[in-house]
């Protein structure tokens, strides 16, 4: 194993480039009409208008539908192996976020086995780590925050499943694993830009996901690999693996699969036990964190019968996909009016035919969480603020080949439009908070750089970054607020009695260690009855909010002002010499020194759902976004000043 070098089949690779051929007709549409028009035409369109009435599901998706389609169709659920171990199995769900195959197989159980007793446990990357990639990481965590006590995010708190020790962490957090029956994946990494390296751009994370669930699945259990094509030699290896492992192996596109796509899932039932595995496991494990680099096994030593039959899979799904694609492209040039009418005809069908063979019913009790509970959970997304993406994939390949300066003037573009909803003219004002009876101090993954946060669109973080990133490459550096803007403030603070200035700036990486340190000294060295003010203060990480509503607990009152050049003032007035708060602020501080050394850092100090029911949170995402769009105006003033100079 992984001695030979990476070989191809001929005629994998020859299907692979039709089917790029075929992607690349519709490079030229715009995004937003292209998406629209095969909205409208997909045959499993009246699926999930049909369940949200009659069905009423938790937590309602396509992902749902697809995971109840295969569930009943295939064996996914052993009975008779889940009946010898007193009607009890345990499910893990790997790279499962936002919850939906979980709430689909819940719903399954209780109304086609009742009887059987279900536990599961689920990882994915961690929504609650500001570190984790937006691209990786699904921010929806409506179900994940009501289940927090099933969910393993990893010796690092990251949730990286492609991590060995937090793959040892999550093999620890099922234990036993004897009656693990059932083991979904359903990772997948966003190759929007260039969709003909999508497979290998997956190699790893399924290489993992493979591993993974071989480590954890107990004797007759099945494994449900979410897919995509088959061209590559790790492809064909990974499959052969599970050929191996597993008495049957189906590759299989449900209805609810968007036609036009590569989504494939492997269904793999009868796991023939660790005994299989384990020979190799060592092996295995060595490229677990860097991923195969040579060929998992030599073409040699695979059947060619099993490549004959890859070579036959592959070419009935990328003649699907291409006639999916083709027929879509002829519709949206197409005048014909009855076409679409036809279609509403095929829909009903469609859906007609899916409640009928998946015997769907109405769960009448059992929920794991409620409709109601997920339906009233808080989202910091800014409905129709902006729109990015209306453009052909053709036309955002070029953008980012633009010159930089064209590229910062179209993000410039976007940040205006922003809708911002907190006053500017005037502080908002909170009066002494309600200090926690304890803390939560979390601990992970020293990050330097915001990549994602519950405080802010993702949009406009994005928007945000973006910027950051394009001063990088031109070589600049723009500090906001500047050191000008800080003086001045510096000097306005300090020329009154009892107040004491705490100076951040926006645009420094992110240094937990240093923002826990220079925190509590500044509130230690206060007197009763100061102020106290800080300027260039993210409010973007659990950490640093954590650390606003302790501090603010030992004050009468917080005001934040809004300015364009200085972001947000936080005021903090008069200090009551809150005792309980040095010590919260004393114990992070020892928490954060003692894991300094082990390259961990101090994630949270308070429960994210504490910060989410407050009253600040709102008012912080509001805060963030101002934040982010004075930020861009900042580049752009700079920059172009630095042009006409």
């Amino acid at each position: 194993m992984f001695n030979d070098p990476i070989w191809k089949v001929d005629k994998l690779q020859e299907l692979k480039t039709e089917l790029i051929t075929v992607r690349n007709y519709i490079r030229t549409y715009n995004f937003t009409e292209w998406y629209l028009h095969t909205q409208l035409r997909c045959r499993a369109r009246d699926i999930l208008t049909r369940l949200r009435r009659d069905v009423q599901p938790e937590m309602l998706s396509r992902e749902w539908a697809k995971f109840y389609e295969m569930v009943s169709s295939f064996p996914l659920v052993p009975i008779t192996r889940i009946d010898g171990k007193n009607k009890h199995f345990k499910s893990v769900h790997l790279c499962e976020a936002p919850g939906d195959f979980i709430l689909s197989l819940n719903h399954w159980l209780k109304t086609n086995v009742p009887n059987v007793q279900w536990d599961w446990i689920a990882t994915s990357f961690n929504p609650y780590y500001d570190g984790n990639e937006l691209s990786s990481t699904c921010m929806d965590d409506r179900f994940i925050r009501h289940t927090l006590r099933h969910w393993c995010f990893g010796d690092d708190a990251t949730g990286n499943i492609m991590n060995l020790q937090n793959l040892d962490k999550l093999i620890k957090f099922s234990e036993p694993h004897s009656d693990i029956f059932l083991i979904t994946a359903d990772g997948c990494v966003d190759s929007t830009e260039i969709p003909g390296e999508q497979e290998n751009m997956l190699t790893h994370l399924k290489f993992c996901e493979i591993i993974a669930a071989l480590h954890l699945l107990q004797s007759g259990g099945s494994f449900l690999l979410k897919y995509f094509t088959v061209f590559e030699c790790h492809s064909v290896c990974l499959i052969y693996l599970l050929c191996c492992c597993f008495n049957e192996v189906s590759i299989i596109k449900p209805a609810t699969s968007k036609e036009g796509n590569s989504e494939t899932f492997l269904v793999c039932t009868n796991f023939k036990g660790s005994s299989y595995f384990l020979p190799y496991s060592e092996k295995l494990r060595q490229h677990y964190e860097c991923g195969p680099k040579n060929a998992i096994f030599n073409k040699n030593d695979i059947p060619s019968a099993f490549i004959e039959r890859i070579i036959e899979g592959s070419e009935f799904f990328v003649n699907h996909q291409s006639s999916a694609t083709l027929n879509q492209i002829f519709l949206f040039n197409s005048s014909d009016s009855r076409e679409l009418h036809d279609m509403k005809h095929i829909q009903r069908t469609v859906a007609d035919k899916y409640i009928r063979l998946c015997n769907l019913k109405k769960l009448r009790s059992g929920e794991i969480v409620g409709i109601t509970k997920l339906n009233a959970c808080r989202s910091t997304k800014v409905s129709n603020a902006f729109h990015l993406f209306e453009s052909s994939r053709k036309e955002r390949c070029k953008r980012k080949l633009a010159a930089q300066w064209d590229e910062l003037k179209d993000l410039f573009y976007d940040s205006t439009k922003i809708e911002i909803k907190i006053p500017s003219d005037k502080p908002v004002q909170f009066d002494a908070m309600e200090l926690p009876e304890n803390l939560q101090i979390t601990t992970g993954k020293l990050f330097h750089r915001i990549c994602s946060s519950k405080f802010c669109n993702d949009n406009i973080l994005n928007i945000q970054t973006s910027v950051h990133d394009i001063l990088v490459d031109m070589g600049l550096n723009v500090q906001f607020p500047s050191i000008e803007t800080i003086n001045e403030l510096r000097n306005d603070v300090l020329s009154q009695s009892g107040h004491q200035i705490l100076i951040f700036q926006y645009t420094d990486v992110h240094d937990s260690h240093n923002i826990i340190n220079k925190t509590y000294d500044a509130v230690q060295n206060l007197d009763l009855g100061d102020t106290l003010v800080l300027t260039g203060y993210s409010l973007l990480t659990y950490l640093n909010v954590g650390l606003l509503y302790l501090v603010s607990c030992a004050f009468e009152t917080l005001k934040i002002t809004l300015c364009g050049k200085t972001g947000a003032k936080i005021t903090f007035e008069y200090y009551n010499n809150n005792m309980q708060v040095l010590k919260y602020l004393a114990d992070i501080k020892a928490v954060s020194l003692s894991v300094q050394e082990t390259g961990n850092s101090v994630l949270h100090v308070i429960p994210p759902l504490f910060l989410y029911d407050c009253y600040l949170f709102q008012t912080i995402v509001a805060i963030n976004h101002w934040v982010s769009r004075s930020y861009v105006n900042c580049v752009m003033n700079t920059v172009k000043g630095n042009m006409i100079n």
